[in-house]
């Protein structure tokens, strides 16, 4: 992981965004000697499937409207 302070931060922050993408290794940013803010590098996002994309895969088990034949045990 680099560290930088943050007195050098602005002189050279474009060229440390570029080496932080290139590298894929996160940034330190330092104030007083303490770690103040750690830089990641961007992550592409997966692509979400389209809709009904599950589309044909249920199956119908039965009539979910008709009245059971049965009467439940919890009316008992």
């Amino acid at each position: 992981m680099t560290e930088i302070t943050i007195d050098e931060l602005p002189q050279s922050l474009q060229t440390l965004f570029v080496e932080v993408e290139r590298t894929k290794t996160p940034l330190t940013v330092i104030h007083k000697g303490k770690p103040l803010a750690i830089i990641y590098p961007a992550t592409t996002q997966t692509k979400r499937p389209p809709c009904g994309v599950m589309k044909g895969t249920g199956k119908i088990l039965g009539d979910i409207v008709a009245p059971v034949d049965e009467p439940w045990n919890v009316l008992e």
